[in-house]
């Protein structure tokens, strides 16, 4: 299938583009930046078109020019850049997906997914969080998922366009550099790695860490669904504080010297716990990466040393 993958050049685009390559797919590439460092070794094997997901006229171009049969749409302001300016974040995570759905409908696209996010429930909601809870998100880019999904349903409804996504958790690893969660996650162990001292302000926050290659798993298995009783999931790894993850790294990392607040805050505006039993039972989908596992996996892949 050609399949065209906005945002593919960034953190989850970079590893969803080598996994459809491996399947078999033809890939094009739609993203911001000039040159896609994170496709590097894949560069021969994709097509690549640089274009903003804040203009129109680049997203509709490149769905008529690529003849596209599916798109991922992967494109989007995160976390924290979308507080800083909310009129963006609707522009380019709420106005570009109805700009593709458009062009999608126009071009003969087949199927159509959608990168959600936990982030579109409430932090106080009852754990774990089952997929029918209230969706009342306590963040600007939570409310622009919240939209782009509610938009999904009605052209799904509306026009009958297969349309699909899934809702993770805290996705890290590899290449993550930005977004709320970053600093709880990538940051952190990465921060361990380098070696020196690290400071823990909250350790004992909470998240459901999901790593980037069973978040990939996922997306794939609800792309290739023939018939998904639902249009969106939710997709879970495990949950562990801060401290719990500090520590497997220190471990692996002992010459870095890890201290943590006695009475740290709790700062993230998400709940902590998710049911993903859905595509469990219906997909088949388990997590393949402990967390001991995928901290040791990104050690190795940011400091080339294995542990």
């Amino acid at each position: 299938m050609r399949i065209l993958v906005t945002g593919g050049a960034g953190f989850i685009g970079s590893h969803l583009v080598r996994a459809l390559l491996r399947q078999g797919d033809e890939v094009i590439v739609f993203d911001r930046v000039p040159v896609p460092h994170l496709l590097s070794d894949v560069r021969d094997s994709i097509t690549y078109v640089q274009g903003d997901a804040a203009s129109e006229v680049d997203l509709y171009r490149a769905v008529a020019t690529s003849r596209a049969e599916g798109i991922f749409h992967l494109g989007a302001l995160l976390a924290g850049a979308c507080e800083e300016n909310p009129p963006l974040a609707f522009q380019i995570n709420f106005r570009s997906t109805q700009v593709l759905l458009d062009a999608a409908l126009s071009c003969g696209v087949k199927r159509f997914f959608f990168m959600s996010s936990i982030s579109l429930y409430a932090p106080s909601a009852v754990e774990p969080v089952p997929e029918d809870a209230p969706k009342e998100p306590a963040t600007i880019y939570g409310q622009t998922k919240l939209a782009g999904e509610h938009l999904l349903r009605w052209y799904g409804d509306t026009y009958g366009l297969d349309v699909r996504g899934i809702r993770p958790t805290w996705v890290w690893g590899p290449n993550r550099s930005n977004g709320l969660t970053t600093r709880y996650t990538s940051g952190l162990v990465g921060s361990i790695a380098a070696g020196g001292e690290v400071h823990l302000d909250n350790p004992d926050e909470r998240g459901d860490w999901i790593y980037v290659h069973d978040t990939v798993k996922a997306m794939l298995l609800v792309w290739n669904a023939p018939h998904p009783s639902r249009r969106f999931y939710t997709v879970c790894g495990s949950v562990h504080t801060l401290r719990e993850v500090a520590e497997i790294a220190n471990r692996l990392c002992p010459e870095t010297q890890v201290t943590y607040a006695q009475h740290g805050a709790v700062t993230s505006p998400y709940a902590c716990s998710f049911d993903d039993t859905p595509i469990r039972e219906e997909l088949g989908y388990a997590p393949d990466w402990s967390i001991e596992d995928s901290v040791k996996d990104y050690i190795r892949a940011v400091t080339g040393k294995a542990c």
